[in-house]
């Protein structure tokens, strides 16, 4: 669903007549911005049992000599989970030709004793597992994003994560929840329309029975899925993701 049906679909439910702002007490601008607050709700409910459904891939490049990089103005947000950190060959695409290399990933800050530092992977999906490391370790510390020893040379960065924010909804194109899960997007809009009315004082009871009664079973569903996914992992001490 679309930012132009979503709203289509939320003005009918406060009873607007026609689109001027003002009409019914909400401008279309506060209206979007409440649909974002929603879209924004609705995606870390999901990320907090699912955040795999969201993870996307990076390339950025680490200049030579570089102390650390900011990892958000990298990949063009926060991460809420790392899934995947490695260097490619090439800067170019992945393909057969240039996979990417794992790095040893650390969580000491003790960054300048990495060779005793215990490392772990987040994700071997790309390498498989046994697969030998780069010559590269790396931390994540707060922002930063640190490669030890420092590299002689720009080091071309492949990164699979997952993001903490989604971006704010401006166009009438842009897709809830980024397309994804379109089982969730009519929720968007119950929770955004229970929104604007609550801030009227107006009745909100029939839209939170329907938005319960449309969350409640997909929500069930995430939980028993993670629940799921964490008896099959092995016993460990760390998560298998970094999270910060």
């Amino acid at each position: 669903m679309n930012v132009e049906d979503a709203l289509r679909r939320l003005n009918g439910y406060l009873q607007r007549r026609g689109k001027v702002d003002g009409s019914g007490g909400w401008t279309e601008q506060w209206l979007l911005d409440i649909l974002t607050d929603a879209n924004q709700d609705m995606y870390h409910r999901i990320v907090q049992y699912g955040p795999e459904i969201f993870q996307r891939s990076t390339t950025f490049t680490y200049a030579s000599g570089s102390e650390s990089v900011v990892l958000k103005d990298m990949l063009g947000t926060a991460p809420a989970a790392l899934w995947y950190v490695g260097t490619l060959a090439n800067n170019a695409a992945v393909s057969a030709t240039n996979m990417p290399m794992p790095i040893q990933m650390t969580r000491r800050t003790d960054i300048d004793n990495t060779q005793s530092s215990s490392s772990w992977l987040a994700n071997v999906n790309l390498i498989g597992a046994g697969a030998s490391f780069g010559q590269y370790q790396g931390h994540f510390l707060g922002k930063d994003f640190i490669l030890r020893p420092l590299p002689q040379q720009d080091v071309n960065m492949f990164v699979r994560w997952t993001p903490a924010e989604l971006p704010a909804l401006t166009d009438p194109q842009d897709e809830l929840l980024l397309g994804e899960l379109p089982q969730f997007h009519q929720a968007v809009v119950y929770r955004a329309a229970i929104c604007a009315k609550s801030a009227k004082g107006e009745d909100t009871s029939q839209l939170e029975k329907m938005y319960i009664e449309m969350v409640g079973p997909y929500d069930a569903n995430l939980k028993m899925g993670a629940r799921s996914r964490q008896r099959q992992q092995p016993s460990q001490r760390e998560p298998m993701r970094w999270e910060y």
